[in-house]
């Protein structure tokens, strides 16, 4: 199992909470996979759901908000590869450091909820959509018997 330790968290401007894990793992020898795992949670409000569009396909409104559940988790990884152990740290801090930099903004923009809520949406529609219509054509695939004797095709 992997082990993650908890290196920083920051409460951003609309709400959220940005955290950051150290997740690296021993690779071979003195060798490791540095991995910086940040995770926003943010979670589903009626101020996120009162934007959405009505459904017109009830049993799919009900897979997608199962699905969607009471809150929204996006996690962004910053990986380096066979990291000698004496750089570990120093490479970890370096990829925090780069994500601070470039992403926080992004993250911490008011708008940045719903986008995120509406691509989710969007996103669970489209596999709810993908899994219902296999289920339907397999339902109807059942429904039609067809021959189920073919050696009369056969016969001389």
């Amino acid at each position: 199992m992997d082990t993650m330790t908890l290196l920083e968290q920051i409460a951003l401007a609309n709400g959220l909470q940005l955290s950051f894990y150290d997740a690296s793992r021993h690779l071979a020898g003195d060798r490791w996979l540095v991995e910086l795992r940040c995770e926003v949670l943010c979670p589903v409000t009626d101020q996120l759901t009162v934007r959405q569009p009505a459904e017109s396909d009830p049993e799919l409104r009900a897979a997608i908000l199962e699905r969607l559940g009471d809150e929204l988790r996006l996690q962004v990884l910053r990986t380096r590869n066979f990291i000698d152990q004496g750089e570990r740290t120093q490479v970890l801090e370096q990829l925090l450091a780069s994500f601070k930099a470039h992403m926080l903004d992004y993250f911490a923009k008011p708008t940045f909820p719903a986008r995120l809520y509406q691509d989710s949406w969007r996103r669970l529609r489209r596999e709810c959509l993908n899994e219902l219509n296999r289920r339907r054509q397999a339902a109807e695939t059942e429904d039609d018997q067809g021959p189920t004797d073919f050696s009369a095709l056969f016969r001389d």
